[in-house]
Formats: C-alpha cells, sequence, structure tokens
C-alpha cells in the first residue's frame, strides 16, 4: 500500500498571495480615472494634487486629451516652465499640445515672455504680481469667442498652482479663483460648459492653502509616489466628488526592482 503524504497548510504569506491573484484578476479595467469621478459638472473644480516623487501630474494630460478625443476643447494656463517643457511633459500623458493646437482642438495661455510661432499660444507678457490677474484675465476673455467655446465643452488645466504660489504669493492666488468662482457661475448662466483640472505639487504650498483648494474644488485625486526599498510605489486616491452615487477608490501601481551590476551604474 501506497501512503501518500499529508498535505501541507497553506502559510499565511501564499494564502495572503491566493488572495492578491483574486483581487487583480477580478478587478475591473480601468479605462480612465475620470470613470470613478461620477458626472462632471459645468464649471466643476478637479484638484489633481500629487507629492514631489509622483508621477501624478500626467493624469492631467490624460484628462485633457481624453476631453478632445470626446469632441471637446483643451486650454492649458502654463504658469510653471517654458512652452518647449511643457509640450514635452504633457507627451508623456498622451496629449501632444502642438498637434492638437494646430488643429483647433486646444489654446495655451502661456504666462512667460516667450516669442513662439504658433497662433494657438497666447502670452501675457511681462508681469507681476500687480499685473498678472488683469492680463491673465484680459487674455482669458478672447478665447471662448475666437474658438467658438459655447458650442464644445471645455476642459481647462492649470500648470501649475505650485508655481502659481511661487511666482506671485497667496493673495493673487486666493484672489484668482475666488474670481473664478464667481465668473464661472456667470459663464453657466450664458450656456458655457466648462471644467477646470488644477494640478499641484503639495509638498511646495503650505498645508492651509491646500486645504482652501480641497475646499473648493468639487472633486480631489491625491497621488502619492513612495520610493521603497525594491519597488516605487504610486499610489491614485480618488476622494472627492459631487454625484450621489460617488465612492471613493485607491488604486495602486507598483513598478519592481529591476536588478543590474554596478559596473553599468557606477
Amino acid at each position: 500500500m501506497i501512503r501518500r503524504p499529508p498535505r501541507s497548510t497553506p502559510s499565511n504569506s501564499s494564502a495572503a498571495s491566493d488572495v492578491y491573484k483574486r483581487q487583480v484578476f477580478s478587478m475591473p479595467a480601468l479605462r480612465s480615472v475620470k470613470d470613478y469621478l461620477g458626472e462632471i459638472v459645468p464649471a466643476g473644480i478637479l484638484l489633481l494634487s500629487y507629492n514631489q516623487y509622483s508621477l501624478g501630474w500626467r493624469i492631467g494630460a490624460r484628462l485633457v486629451k481624453e476631453e478632445v478625443d470626446a469632441g471637446g476643447f483643451g486650454m492649458i494656463t502654463n504658469v510653471a516652465i517654458p512652452f518647449r517643457k511643457l509640450c514635452m511633459r504633457m507627451k508623456l500623458g498622451g496629449l501632444d499640445i502642438i498637434k492638437e493646437g494646430e488643429e483647433g482642438n486646444l489654446a495655451v495661455i502661456n504666462v512667460f515672455k516667450e516669442n513662439l510661432p504658433y497662433d494657438f499660444v497666447y502670452s501675457v507678457g511681462e508681469v507681476d504680481a500687480n499685473t498678472f490677474i488683469p492680463k491673465y484675465v484680459e487674455v482669458h476673455k478672447r478665447l471662448p469667442q475666437e474658438h467658438k467655446l459655447k458650442n464644445r465643452r471645455l476642459v481647462h488645466a492649470f500648470v501649475t498652482l505650485s508655481t502659481l504660489y511661487e511666482r506671485f504669493g497667496e493673495e493673487i492666488m486666493k484672489q484668482l479663483f475666488m474670481g473664478r468662482l464667481h465668473a464661472g457661475e456667470r459663464l453657466v448662466r450664458r450656456g458655457f460648459n466648462f471644467w477646470d483640472v488644477l494640478i499641484v505639487n503639495r509638498d511646495s504650498i503650505p498645508k492651509n492653502i491646500h486645504s482652501w483648494m480641497i475646499s473648493i474644488s468639487d472633486y480631489v485625486i491625491m497621488t502619492q509616489g513612495i520610493l521603497k526599498e525594491n519597488e516605487f510605489v504610486e499610489d491614485i486616491a480618488i476622494i472627492k466628488g459631487v454625484s450621489e452615487d460617488f465612492k471613493p477608490r485607491i488604486f495602486q501601481i507598483k513598478t519592481p526592482t529591476t536588478l543590474v551590476p554596478a559596473e553599468r551604474i557606477y
């Protein structure tokens, strides 16, 4: 008679691994984080907050690209970096600024004194804390009529709130977005349909300002990049929405370590 070896009891680690595998393979396909925000209301504000190690800012580029692909119009206010570098970074999120701009699907308000050969780029020229808001608003008012935006849904990405704070200070920042709240309601009553994506590196602004931006935002996505011993982990938390069926969600991206000989690095 052949005796069979006794069945081994699964270890805690293997049991946890089985649970993890079941969760992964049963997870619904994620097409876009926008799927989990619920309905985007007219004049809605989405705060996209990332930490210094995170790649979450790319979500902003992707949201603009998705709106443009759906027949909408994209607008980007660039306060952060020269236009050439803005194009490079937005392309990492799938958005080709020059292509969409030349096809009439996108405009850029550039808060840099640059001479650029693109009709879709609007420069506010030389500005300081006293002249930024008047010059910015003047340029902003031109776009709806020139691009017939009353007939198209608009998404506006502000790149970035942290740089706005660093360049012009807290008072100008709050004044600008309180004005946006009031102007937004007037535009909705006139039939415009638009929403904003406000991108901010929360590690470079005071906590009270970040808290204030959360309070005036209808939707909030927070991302966090964490460098661990053997992997890089990115957490994406969708924590605020205004639809009745909204539920917070957290997603995670893991980049495992690639082992290489030291002489290839040093």
